[in-house]
């Protein structure tokens, strides 16, 4: 830390001297003396060492630090859904905050922000954004990053609870077509018997449906936010999902009223948003609890018996390697003379 309390119940303050590339003590850039009576005058040194070694620079604030880490691509992430979460979980900070200096951001307005536990899944980007702020190549505009070490474990999600049975699938399915919508019940059916995720069935081309080999293209996603957009998957590339028989019956009997699959009442492609509704509705009447994710890819991967979403061949290449399996070894053609 920059500024520590000594055993003696004196305050002593470094400052990060850029020429050596580590913190020095303030009295090496200002003179002693080297220790201090109260923490504010060993704030205050600090700040006098650091306008003598030209920084941090004090004037920068969180919303003009976040405006750059969310615009430069020196500190952009390799995922846009990194980018797209990063840019969510900092926001609400960066309204409240956005002309504080980033120094002034300490423990006290961390705890407060923190208070009650319902901010938690913001740590991991603040704390991103505060550790590039401290590094070089944004120019040490901080020391200390106030969001590390917190001890705020990340959850896991739906990885260790179970997916519903079978059955309970098909009474979601069957209640989502009376209490919500037929479109929203051959979405789901499709869903929970490919593996695919919710947003790479809201943006699902006609187009990207191959029914003489079985298959669909995972080519593209709708990501959900503040502004939905069309992105490439989660992992970055396009893939092959199977089309099970009790998806392929869905999207059979599905009407092409548009180039998307899966329409609302609106004639536009479904949403993260207006999914919600139509999802707590069919999941009351159910009386089931778990999440949408649980009941459609992690029920894939159940049936399935794999990784849900997998790659999967087409049927030719399937006829191709059954061939190949009972004609055996191919004769090896000798050499021309």
């Amino acid at each position: 830390m920059s500024v520590s309390k000594l055993p003696s119940g004196r305050w002593r303050a470094q400052v990060y001297d850029p020429s050596v590339g580590h913190n020095v003590s303030v009295s090496k850039v200002i003179g002693p003396p080297g220790t201090f009576a109260t923490k504010r005058d060993a704030k205050a040194a600090r700040e006098r060492a650091r306008a003598v070694l030209g920084g941090p620079r004090a004037g920068v604030t969180v919303g003009e630090w976040r405006d750059r880490w969310l615009t430069d691509p020196l500190f952009a992430r390799p995922k846009q859904s990194t980018m797209r979460h990063n840019t969510e979980r900092t926001k609400a900070f960066a309204v409240k905050h956005r002309d504080l200096p980033l120094e002034r951001v300490d423990d006290a307005i961390v705890a407060e922000w923190l208070a009650g536990g319902t901010r938690n899944g913001q740590v991991s980007a603040l704390r991103a954004m505060f550790s590039d702020a401290a590094s070089k190549k944004a120019g040490r505009l901080i020391t200390v990053n106030p969001w590390a070490g917190l001890g705020i474990e990340r959850t896991t999600g739906n990885r260790d609870k179970q997916p519903p049975a079978e059955h309970v699938v098909w009474e979601l399915i069957r209640a989502a077509r009376k209490v919500a919508s037929p479109p929203f019940a051959s979405w789901l059916q499709v869903a929970a018997f490919t593996g695919m995720r919710p947003g790479e069935i809201d943006a699902l081309r006609w187009t990207a449906v191959d029914l003489e080999e079985g298959r669909i293209r995972v080519a593209e996603q709708l990501s959900a936010g503040t502004a939905a957009t069309f992105t490439t998957p989660k992992n970055g590339q396009a893939r092959w999902a199977p089309l099970t028989p009790p998806a392929r019956e869905a999207l059979v009997a599905t009407p092409r009223e548009s180039e998307f699959c899966f329409v609302n009442l609106r004639g536009t492609h479904w949403t993260s948003s207006a999914r919600a509704y139509h999802w707590k509705a069919t999941r009351a009447a159910v009386g089931w609890e778990g999440s949408l994710y649980l009941a459609t890819r992690h029920f894939a991967r159940l049936v399935h018996g794999q990784r849900p979403g997998a790659a999967v061949r087409g049927r030719r290449d399937r006829t191709r390697a059954h061939r190949r399996r009972r004609s055996g070894p191919q004769a090896v053609r000798p050499p021309r003379p």
